[in-house]
């Protein structure tokens, strides 16, 4: 965890806050890998709101489906589902392969695991 949270906070002194916030989605993944998806719904949280505010639709889509699954596995499936339609609606903006894979991931209940 060391290294992604030291990566996160080099990126916001040098001012590339869509990179802190990769950092801050990736230490999510991390956590949630441990088995701790409870503690990585709150590292994906601030990625999303993150990258909303700095409108990179992509990025945004990709914190939401790492933040939607992280809840499912921490047994909030009302929460998770509301965060995947929101992805859902930003990947219609794509439409090449990696994000036509990852809409059906988001659209399909059974597929809502990484």
């Amino acid at each position: 965890m060391e290294p992604l949270q030291r990566a996160a906070a080099i990126q916001r002194r040098i001012g590339d806050h869509s990179r802190e916030a990769m950092a801050l989605d990736c230490t999510g993944e991390t956590y949630r890998e441990l088995g701790q998806s409870q503690e990585g719904v709150k590292f994906h949280l601030q990625a999303a709101r993150q990258h909303r505010e700095l409108s990179d639709r992509w990025q945004f889509a990709v914190a939401l489906d790492n933040l939607a699954t992280a809840l499912t596995e921490a047994e909030r499936p009302a929460e998770a589902r509301r965060h995947w339609e929101e992805a859902s609606t930003l990947l219609d903006d794509f439409p090449d392969t990696r994000a036509t894979t990852l809409r059906e991931r988001v659209n399909d209940p059974r597929e809502n695991r990484h």
